[in-house]
């Protein structure tokens, strides 16, 4: 079931609200807060809350597709796979999954500290070239951990940017896969090419790495994106009842317009914000700002909220001038 939000009804509208004003123009708002709301479709949320499969990277995606024909699927590693943003749900093929990964081995390994850069064309003259491709599969995998995953949309990054230098550790799962490297422990290669780059590769040291093994499961969720959103909204959003008029003008405002109050923030809009799980900031006589401490009815998190028969993403910010 959806949360209700449960909020005050008797509340003044104290007078240092600034609806509908833009913080820090036109007024003298030196802090304050904003809210709004966006209608979305089934289909947006469904967007915004999973990663296609096609966008992780290799061992991610080889492990996924594992776990998914019910193959044990595991990834050794010292950094954590499906760790970036919406990457907890994942669609493929038209269905929806959850990633649930557990750690079921921790062994301490040598990594192998190295740096990777470029600043143009220069990098191609370097002698012994490898492409990324060509190297053995045990590199590939210390590559990808040791960047930590990243996926294709960054990966593309790297041929956008003018000049790039990165700093990371190679790690591999066990002596055999140290023996097929050709990186390590002395690497064969003075640069090698990623996407449309030339890098140029150091080796800089060595180190004791915690290593752990993680085992990846999916769970099935959904078959379209309208059925997974009732997942998302069932478990991120809330239905926004019982409010109060001024409370009902803020929420309207917000979706109209967005809505705009300077600190000290009237009562109707601290409920209202605490009611998405983000207590407002209480301002002291002097202006400083106190962060406020979540209490035991403070929802954990919530990206959307239902307004008559509407629902809406929250958008919240703080400002400071």
């Amino acid at each position: 079931m959806y949360r209700r939000a449960l909020l005050s009804t008797g509340l003044a509208l104290a007078t240092a609200g600034c609806s509908g004003l833009p913080l820090g123009f036109g007024t003298d708002c030196t802090r304050g807060a904003s809210l709004r709301l966006r209608p979305v479709t089934d289909a947006e949320i469904a967007e915004r809350a999973s990663e296609p499969l096609a966008t992780f990277s290799p061992p991610e995606r080889r492990a996924l597709s594992a776990a998914r024909r019910g193959d044990t699927a595991t990834i050794t590693a010292a950094s954590t796979p499906f760790s970036r943003g919406s990457a907890e749900y994942v669609v493929a093929d038209g269905a929806y999954v959850a990633v649930e990964m557990s750690t079921v081995a921790t062994t301490e390994r040598t990594g192998y500290r190295f740096s990777l850069d470029t600043d143009g064309a220069t990098a191609d003259g370097t002698g012994r070239p490898a492409a990324f491709d060509d190297l053995p599969a045990a590199d590939r995998a210390a590559l990808y951990a040791g960047l930590g995953f990243p996926s294709t949309r960054e990966i593309e990054r790297f041929d956008r940017a003018h000049a790039i230098s990165i700093g990371a550790t190679l790690t591999y799962p066990d002596d055999e896969a140290v023996a097929a490297s050709e990186l390590v422990p002395e690497s064969a290669y003075d640069s090698l090419r990623i996407g449309g780059r030339a890098f140029r590769f150091r080796l800089e040291g060595r180190e004791s790495v915690t290593v752990e093994t993680h085992r990846i499961a999916v769970r099935d969720l959904a078959d379209d994106p309208a059925g997974f959103a009732s997942v998302v909204l069932d478990q991120r959003g809330i239905e926004l009842d019982d409010l109060s008029p001024e409370q009902r003008d803020i929420v309207e405002t917000a979706i109209e317009d967005g809505y705009d109050e300077c600190a000290p923030y009237s009562q109707p809009y601290a409920d209202l914000q605490g009611s998405f799980g983000r207590p407002p900031t209480r301002v002291t006589g002097d202006g400083d700002g106190v962060a406020s401490t979540p209490d035991a009815e403070t929802p954990d998190q919530v990206d959307y909220a239902r307004y008559e028969t509407r629902w809406y993403a929250v958008d919240f910010g703080e400002y400071v001038a």
